[in-house]
């Protein structure tokens, strides 16, 4: 008898667990809702650090791809993954059962990554980049990748001389509107940025596909000269790689389940 009364009581727990997972999952539409929930971060980003300034006791889950986090957010894996707005934007387009909370957590300024030995290549890309805000070319390219005409997006075409050199530029391609890939080549707002800048510096570009959490020790090691791919400045980054002025001002999102 006491053994199924204990059967019983145990059963009954995991039922009553099991509900309020189930009403957690239905009621998250603010921070607030994610306290103490299983939260998903891509590798290398400052990302898990955010999530702890924000969210009381999250259980915190690294992943390589924006595609493996969805794909556990839907399974029920985690309640919620960050990422950059923009970037939540493009992932809401393809998954009608998703939705992207209100509150940003952050206000960030985004930048080209440049290795520290290079201080003339960071005022060769920080004047182009001045000229093309000055000019509209920078307002040009965040509407036609951040916009939703899908025909306009394409990269610009230039006759590269190289005369100086090539730069390599690392990105990573699972990013987009900053760095995808379209008709098997690379495309998004940081490629067709750093393209211009190359071209008006007189280099030659190389794109180098890498993981996000290999990008800066491939730009302190010299494997890489710059690197973009939203990436976030901070105070941390500034000790181990330059930064050119900001290409892009935003913020960092959560996008969990309808």
């Amino acid at each position: 008898m006491l053994e199924r009364l204990i059967k019983y009581v145990v059963c009954l727990l995991i039922v009553v667990m099991l509900c309020g997972c189930q009403n957690k999952l239905d009621i998250i539409n603010t921070l607030e809702d994610l306290n103490y929930s299983n939260i998903g971060v891509t590798t290398g980003s400052e990302y898990d650090t955010i999530a702890n300034n924000n969210i009381e006791s999250p259980s915190i889950f690294y992943y390589n791809s924006y595609s493996d986090q969805i794909s556990a957010l839907k399974s029920g894996k985690i309640d919620g993954f960050l990422t950059d707005e923009p970037l939540g934007k493009e992932i809401l387009k393809n998954n009608d059962g998703l939705k992207m909370l209100e509150e940003k957590l952050t206000e960030d300024s985004y930048a080209f990554a440049i290795n520290p030995k290079l201080t003339n290549l960071q005022s060769d890309v920080n004047r182009v980049l001045s000229e093309m805000k000055a000019d509209g070319t920078l307002n040009k390219f965040e509407e036609k990748w951040m916009g939703n005409d899908e025909s306009k997006k394409e990269l610009d075409s230039y006759k590269y001389n190289g005369s100086k050199g090539t730069i390599k530029f690392g990105t990573v391609s699972g990013s987009a509107p900053f760095a995808y890939v379209k008709n098997n080549k690379i495309v998004g707002y940081d490629i067709d940025v750093i393209r211009y800048i190359a071209y008006k510096l007189d280099y030659k570009l190389e794109v180098v596909e890498m993981q996000f959490d290999g990008l800066l020790p491939a730009i302190v090691s010299g494997k890489v000269d710059i690197a973009g791919c939203s990436i976030i400045v901070t105070e941390e980054r500034k000790k181990s790689v330059l930064f050119s002025d900001a290409d892009y001002t935003g913020g960092i999102v959560i996008i969990t389940r309808k």
